[in-house]
């Protein structure tokens, strides 16, 4: 072999070494740009789970009062339901009353016993003491 041809050779396999070493370079550089990629989307991946972790907390707080609140309104209905039949139940007592104070009103007056104005008071459901 000729000496230009040993040297062409040579200088192949030392390019052909130097375009390998380059190439292998930029692919650890492309893998460790890649790694850190990945590393930055696991970090950001366990932020946001941390805050959908604590947002599904919020949420089951605000759905346990939420039933808590929704049973107090229920016990109050409940209670104004109960009042509103006292109300009505006194107004009626009251009606009744006023109605015996007109009746009595509206008796006339005569000279009577104190036995007979018992007898008359207890007949409107008010017995003498």
């Amino acid at each position: 072999m000729n000496l230009n041809l040993k040297t062409y050779l040579i200088a192949g396999g030392a390019f052909l070494l130097l375009v390998m070493a380059i190439g292998a370079m930029w692919s650890n550089h492309k893998i460790a740009k890649l790694e850190r990629e990945a590393g930055d989307a696991k970090a950001i991946a366990i932020e946001k789970q941390s805050i959908a972790d604590d947002r599904e907390k919020l949420a089951a707080e605000y759905k346990a009062k939420t039933e808590y609140l929704e049973q107090q309104i229920a016990a109050l209905k409940n209670a104004a339901a109960k009042q509103d039949e006292n109300l009505k139940q006194i107004s009626i007592n009251v009606d009744n009353a006023r109605a015996d104070v007109r009746r009595t009103r509206n008796t006339r007056t005569t000279a009577a016993t104190l036995a007979e104005l018992c007898t008359k008071l207890a007949e409107l459901n008010h017995p003498c003491s």
